[in-house]
């Protein structure tokens, strides 16, 4: 454990207590580190909306769709299949404020929105880690 003696409580200044020879003393039970880049728990990665529909509430226009990935680490690289194994597309994520989210606009590589079906993607870290989910995007003919 870290000696955490070199801190001072700098705030507003402390009522004296009424019961004499009381002391006020702070004592920190646990030092947390955030390294962002290895920290994320990749078993709580999602998408939202799932499953995505034309319409969403996170859209401003009918060009503009967005599904997230949600609970990422802060850097990664998200690829999306389609059922047949074909990459659709390749998303990374380098947010050093640990942000854990990335926006897809439902294009594929060649730009064009994806058809109606079911998708997998794969999130895979610097470090090696892991994840593969599925989502499924439903396109109403109108």
């Amino acid at each position: 454990m870290t000696d955490c003696t070199a801190y001072t409580f700098k705030g507003p200044t402390l009522r004296p207590t009424t019961v004499p020879g009381l002391h006020y003393t702070l004592h920190v039970a646990a030092q947390y580190h955030v390294d962002s880049t290895s920290a994320g728990d990749l078993s709580k990665v999602h998408t939202v909306p799932d499953p995505y529909y034309v319409t969403s509430s996170l859209e401003q226009s009918p060009n503009d769709k967005i599904l997230k990935f949600v609970n990422l680490p802060s850097r990664c690289i998200v690829r999306i299949y389609s059922v047949s194994g074909v990459l659709v597309n390749a998303l990374t994520l380098n947010d050093v404020t640990g942000g854990g989210e990335l926006t897809w606009n439902l294009r594929n590589r060649n730009n064009q929105f994806v058809a109606s079906g079911v998708y997998f993607y794969h999130v895979e870290t610097p470090e090696g880690k892991q994840k593969i989910g599925r989502f499924t995007v439903i396109n109403f003919a109108q």
